[in-house]
């Protein structure tokens, strides 16, 4: 069930999104699969129950997508807990999907991110 969602672009990406979703392995253990479609790949990582998803160009390579599904599931979990477990669809939409735009933004666009090229740039001025 899609409890949130949001969408930078105009594509058809929510619909290949649902298809990933479809197609991630059965039972409840916790999971961190990429899947390739055209030149975007959607990572998604389960953990206790829940599934965050993400698409990203193909030269944003994993690092960066499973920070943000990371720290998005941590955001997520710590707003609704259990809850979420039972929600019906698109019920934290209104709300979550302003955090998934907020965090999207981040991870697009601020270099401090991705905290090893962070530390690299630290330590070259050291």
């Amino acid at each position: 069930t899609v409890l949130a969602e949001h969408s930078a672009a105009a594509t058809n990406a929510g619909a290949v999104a649902r298809q990933v979703l479809e197609r991630l392995p059965g039972g409840g253990a916790d999971s961190h699969v990429s899947y390739t479609q055209d030149r975007y790949v959607f990572h998604a990582k389960r953990t206790d129950g829940i599934t965050a998803l993400c698409m990203a160009d193909d030269a944003a390579g994993r690092r960066i997508p499973f920070a943000f599904l990371e720290d998005i599931h941590g955001k997520f979990v710590k707003t609704y807990g259990r809850a979420a477990l039972t929600a019906l669809a698109y019920a934290m939409n209104d709300e979550f999907s302003r955090v998934l735009s907020q965090q999207m933004d981040y991870y697009s666009n601020d270099p401090s991110a991705d905290q090893i090229n962070r530390m690299r740039g630290e330590i070259s001025q050291v």
